[in-house]
């Protein structure tokens, strides 16, 4: 990059990363600046670290790396993932997990719109409020919210479990019930 740019394009970023991962377990990338699409489709078995704020589709298509954002994110968190991590330490926009199928992604602030829509397998954490709808057609895996929800929850829901810790409004989608022993014990593996 010269000193006449002031931020790489997500293209520039994800080639310089799947270039970098040929002979490297882990990469960073510092000064993110709301570029989209950046870590989609890495490779497998690898690290990464972000600072910085990214945009939209943030580790998309994730099929067994390891990533961390220290900052926040868009749209679409782990877009169509299937296996491997995400944790972004900050807050992110509407969609996160969507068409989630394996992995886990951590969320270590609030999400502005939906969580897990049309979500199909793995694990999905936040720990702040989500200011809109949770499970949405989802159909499996688990969604773990320490804070508050204040959409719908459920709506077309046909499988999964969503675990709430915080204050949710009832609706005709929602089978409310206290937590069992091995869910709970369940929640405590995924949590560590």
């Amino acid at each position: 990059m010269g000193d006449s740019e002031s931020s790489w394009s997500s293209t520039v970023i994800n080639e310089q990363l799947r270039k970098r991962l040929e002979s490297h377990k882990s990469a960073k990338v510092t000064n993110l600046d709301s570029q989209p699409c950046i870590a989609v489709n890495m490779p497998t078995g690898k690290s990464l670290t972000f600072d910085g704020e990214a945009g939209d589709n943030f580790g998309g298509f994730n099929n067994g790396t390891n990533i961390v954002l220290n900052g926040d994110a868009g749209r679409f968190v782990g877009n169509g993932m299937s296996k491997g991590e995400i944790i972004v330490n900050g807050n992110c926009d509407d969609g996160v997990g969507h068409c989630l199928s394996g992995g886990t992604i951590v969320i270590q602030g609030s999400v502005e719109g939906s969580v897990g829509p049309s979500m199909k397998g793995g694990d999905l954490i936040v720990s702040g409020n989500i200011q809109g709808d949770l499970a949405t057609c989802m159909s499996g895996g688990n969604l773990i919210v320490c804070g508050d929800v204040m959409g719908d929850i459920g709506r077309m829901m046909s499988g999964g479990r969503a675990f709430i810790s915080g204050d949710f409004n009832d609706n005709e989608n929602l089978e409310t019930k206290n937590i069992a022993p091995t869910d709970w014990k369940a929640i405590q593996k995924t949590l560590r």
